[in-house]
């Protein structure tokens, strides 16, 4: 008899039910589900982190850039490509260029001769803010700049400029200003004081900054 019990007790115990299966099954399958929205959400916000990193890169590039140009203004006039005499610095009044100036500080290998001045201008279209940058100062006819996007869903740009007079202009030269060129073309105007650049951003807000011109 006892062979007989234990052969039968050991043949219950064999295997799973179908009730035990459908459940393990559940089991699985929730803590499948869990997993995967576990790492969903963490990939999720890796994306977000990097996506973040890249715009941050891109603004302190952006600012960089901005604060190199407009810290080294130079009162050397120009001619276009039409052999126009240019101011050393204009903005507000030219429908391509929100500020268009000659720049300093361009750095020139001992084996190439060239000047350290550059001419520089800024557009604002279709939310990108654009840098414009022209190989020589005198143009030559057909002489096109370097475009560069800077930085991208941009909401606004403004810039104004403080006078003599303390007072803020959005044009330059300010309006009823004259302009004086004994030895053509090196046209002379005051230089303002200080610029103000505003980047209003869509994600980003504002960032505001101001320049004092030497």
């Amino acid at each position: 008899m006892m062979p007989f019990n234990s052969s039968l007790n050991s043949s219950r115990q064999q295997g799973f039910t179908l009730l035990e299966l459908l459940i393990a099954s559940i089991i699985f399958a929730v803590m499948a589900i869990m997993a995967y929205g576990g790492l969903t959400n963490v990939m999720d916000n890796s994306k977000a982190s990097q996506e973040a990193l890249l715009r941050l890169k891109q603004l302190q590039q952006t600012v960089s850039i901005l604060n190199r140009d407009f810290l080294q203004l130079q009162r050397r006039p120009i001619r276009d490509e039409f052999g126009t005499t240019q101011l050393s610095l204009t903005a507000g009044n030219n429908v391509d260029y929100l500020i268009e100036f000659t720049r300093g500080g361009r750095k020139t290998p001992p084996a190439l001769i060239r000047s350290s001045l550059v001419r520089v201008a800024y557009q604002f279209e279709e939310g990108e803010l654009i840098r414009f940058q022209w190989p020589q100062l005198d143009r030559a006819p057909n002489t096109e700049a370097k475009k560069s996007v800077l930085v991208d869903n941009v909401k606004n740009v403004t810039i104004r400029l403080l006078d003599q007079n303390n007072e803020w202009q959005e044009l330059w030269p300010p309006l009823n200003t004259t302009t004086t060129a004994p030895n053509s073309p090196n046209v002379t105007i005051n230089s303002p004081i200080a610029i103000e650049v505003v980047l209003e951003l869509n994600d980003w807000g504002d960032i505001r900054r101001l320049y004092k011109i030497n």
